[in-house]
């Protein structure tokens, strides 16, 4: 007489233990980032500065335009961090035929960033400032504005 024997193998939940899905979901894998699309106009007379930026959390990209009337304009990239209400970006950017960088700083206020003023000092095509903490939020104040109003080089 032969005999037969089944062995089941599952890793997966038997039927009516659903509930033991979601709990095998960390919580960090249920958020999501906070991701937002923004864009920051500076007009005055008829210059033109425009900054399209993408927040990630913490990790700030975009576009930066610097679109002057009767002077030489320049575009590039930027990247950085956003720290509370402090946002530090590296500038890449085109101007003349020629690369340069440049170290920009932010305060963010409602729907307005304050362009944060301080000693620069350079090192071969980078202008940086030397001193964070001397950072004042004095400068030009972009406005929140519409994407579509962003001039392109």
């Amino acid at each position: 007489m032969t005999a037969i024997v089944l062995i089941s193998c599952s890793n997966g939940p038997r039927q009516g233990d659903e509930s033991s899905i979601d709990s095998t979901i960390s919580t960090a894998d249920k958020i999501q980032p906070i991701v937002s699309d923004e864009c920051y106009l500076f007009i005055a007379a008829k210059d033109t500065y425009a900054l399209k930026i993408n927040i990630a959390d913490t990790v700030v990209k975009g576009t930066a335009v610097f679109r002057n009337f009767e002077k030489d304009s320049n575009y590039g990239t930027v990247e950085g961090a956003m720290n509370g209400d402090v946002m530090h970006l590296w500038y890449n950017f085109q101007s003349e035929g020629m690369n340069s960088v440049r170290e920009l700083y932010f305060k963010k206020n409602g729907d307005q960033l304050i362009t944060g003023i301080s000693n620069e000092a350079t090192r071969a095509d980078t202008a940086y400032m030397p001193d964070a903490k001397a950072v004042s939020y004095t400068g030009p104040v972009y406005v929140k504005g519409n994407c579509s109003d962003v001039p392109l080089p």
